[in-house]
């Protein structure tokens, strides 16, 4: 067994589909294949790159996929990009965001790819991780690949570990033209993918040898801030309890040209700051004291956000292993149950 990563980039469309093609799509689909074959943890065996053919089809993208799928083992990496054009028709039934293929028309919703038999297929997978990396319009709608309602079947169950990170979150257009800012054949690829792609080329100046979801996510949302391109859309990322800490990609930079190692945060804001970045990096070190970890708890508690949330019961369940002890546990809950009353 080992981790699979499939790269789905359709990029022509018939001339009356009424679908743009855009050489972006290809560009970055193959820029994918490239990049992942030339990283230490996938490698060119394990990543495929559909061809024109397989793209054409709905039939031929999900052959693709579940050959993949059925090639994870309990301890490898599923994952699948996708880069083309999505749509989103509200008078059809439940929340489904349509990819397009190669034989899709603008108007005509049977002819595309409905993401739920995309998810149906990941979330069979037995790989302990599953992350799709959607770039196209309407991503920002897809949800999580372990999201409610409930449905009969394989999708009544929500399964653990997966990721969904798409080009935008608070708009529905991404934009398809590339990124002037972008060198070489990066500025030919999407802005979205162009900018995700340069991180794993080029690495972060973060210490870490290796990119987990906490740490690509933040690197692809400051490379975007700070293009002197910008502004850019806004990137989104959904979590079902996937392990932070899983790596996911070699850092490429040099070891010499990163920071260094952080010393340990000192306040709780510093810590919630620190793990939301890598959950699993320092939470030993947290787990060391009863009443600070109470206070991170109960700060990430009170927030808003679903990232938040997933970290504040994710420290939770490991506070109830380690604080086993009566009066450690009531130090620990002493601190979150002041910040739950306010």
């Amino acid at each position: 067994m080992a981790s699979r990563a499939v790269v789905i980039g359709p990029a022509a469309y018939a001339v009356n589909s009424g679908i743009d093609s855009h050489t972006t799509i290809g560009e970055s689909a193959r820029m994918y294949g490239e990049v992942l074959a030339g990283d230490a943890m996938w490698g060119a065996d394990n990543c495929r790159v559909l061809g024109k053919d397989e793209v054409e089809t709905a039939d031929g993208v999900m052959r693709a996929l579940q050959a993949a799928a059925d090639e994870t083992g309990p301890e490898d990496i599923f994952l699948v990009v996708y880069v083309g054009h999505g749509q989103y028709w509200s008078d059809l039934p439940g929340a489904q965001v349509h990819l397009s293929v190669g034989s899709s028309h603008k108007d005509k919703p049977w002819t595309w790819l409905s993401s739920w038999y995309l998810y149906r297929v990941m979330r069979r997978a037995r790989a302990k991780l599953k992350v799709l990396i959607a770039d196209c319009c309407y991503s920002n709608l897809l949800p999580q690949l372990g999201e409610e309602p409930v449905l009969p079947g394989v999708l009544g169950e929500l399964d653990e570990g997966t990721c969904v990170f798409t080009a935008v979150k608070n708009a529905n257009f991404a934009p398809a033209e590339g990124c002037s800012a972008l060198p070489g054949d990066l500025a030919h690829c999407t802005p979205f993918s162009g900018h995700l792609l340069r991180i794993l080329q080029d690495g972060t100046k973060d210490h870490e040898s290796r990119l987990t979801i906490g740490l690509l996510r933040e690197a692809v949302r400051r490379e975007m801030e700070s293009c002197a391109a910008a502004p850019h859309q806004v990137p989104r990322m959904s979590l079902n309890d996937a392990r932070d800490g899983t790596p996911l990609f070699t850092n490429r930079m040099e070891a010499t040209r990163r920071d260094r190692a952080p010393q340990l945060p000192v306040d709780p804001e510093d810590w919630v700051r620190t793990l939301m970045l890598d959950r699993d990096s320092r939470l030993d070190d947290l787990l060391k004291d009863e009443r600070k970890t109470g206070d991170v708890v109960a700060i990430l508690s009170t927030r808003q956000d679903d990232a938040s949330r997933h970290l504040a019961r994710h420290i939770d369940a490991r506070a109830n292993n380690a604080f086993s002890e009566p009066h450690a546990f009531a130090r620990y809950w002493n601190q979150v149950e002041k910040a739950l009353r306010v």
